[in-house]
């Protein structure tokens, strides 16, 4: 079984994650959006699902493994209609304020975030669709949280190092945070080259992150395409998202299922 002390390591993002993120938010949560608390819900629940699978696998808890991982089916789309609704909200934000610092770097976001969904589902789909080849199915699941190290780097650079906390440096946090979860990501791969290619997709995904974020994300142009996501009906767009995870999750089930020995014909 790989990464039999995996559990503790997540324990420990779960933890960077509530430190990271207690100034601006956990100490603020009356100023932020029912979006935002939606999005922070579902990353919180899909560390502590992590923790509880890598735990119980490693336990020797199969049962209780596969009972509990069966919560994915409700979790893996909330955790992408959260992250929908935090992208609608930040285009929202974007189409009244193109010219402003917050403006212009709301508008990086556009190509960030939706990346990061895209990796996620991937990851999560390869996951279910290796369920039953172990070295894959633990690396793949483990990837998925690759993507939240990049925004808990980038915050706790900007709350440790002076430099990074004005707004005129906020690249430079964000290439920081960006290079910590890519450096992990290839980290993992060389481990063990011949069932890495869940970290490299990761790694892949996040290199594209950063270089969007500090090309296309700048054009400016692409403020204004951003902002007209706002003009997409939200309840709409949510329900489409729900039925998306929904079916990838389902259609990563039965990929992954395991073929049903043919029925042999009884002797007359």
């Amino acid at each position: 079984m790989p990464f039999r002390s995996a559990w503790i390591y997540v324990l420990a993002l779960l933890a960077l994650t509530f430190a990271a993120f207690w100034p601006g938010y956990f100490t603020k949560l009356q100023t932020h959006s029912m979006a935002h608390h939606a999005h922070a819900a579902s990353s919180v629940l899909w560390i502590v699902l992590a923790i509880g699978q890598s735990w119980t696998a490693h336990h020797n808890r199969l049962a209780l493994h596969r009972k509990a991982g069966l919560a994915i089916f409700l979790l893996f789309p909330f955790f992408l209609v959260a992250g929908m609704w935090v992208i609608h909200v930040e285009a929202a934000t974007l189409a009244g304020d193109f010219t402003t610092v917050e403006g212009k770097q709301i508008a990086q976001f556009g190509f960030f975030d939706p990346l990061a969904n895209v990796a996620f589902a991937l990851l999560f789909w390869l996951g279910l669709k290796h369920r039953h080849e172990v070295q894959l199915h633990a690396r793949y699941m483990l990837a998925t949280l690759l993507f939240v190290i990049s925004p808990i780097g980038f915050r706790l650079l900007a709350i440790l190092i002076p430099f990074f906390r004005p707004d005129e440096n906020f690249s430079y946090a964000m290439a920081g945070g960006n290079l910590i979860a890519l450096v992990i990501a290839l980290y993992l791969y060389r481990q063990t080259p011949r069932h890495g290619r869940p970290f490299l997709i990761a790694a892949g995904f996040i290199a594209a992150q950063a270089i969007s974020f500090e090309t296309l994300g700048r054009i400016p142009d692409w403020a204004p395409i951003f902002a007209a996501l706002s003009r997409v009906d939200l309840p709409l767009l949510l329900f489409l998202t729900a039925v998306l995870g929904a079916g990838i999750a389902w259609h990563g089930w039965i990929a992954g299922a395991r073929p049903r020995p043919p029925k042999v014909a009884l002797a007359a």
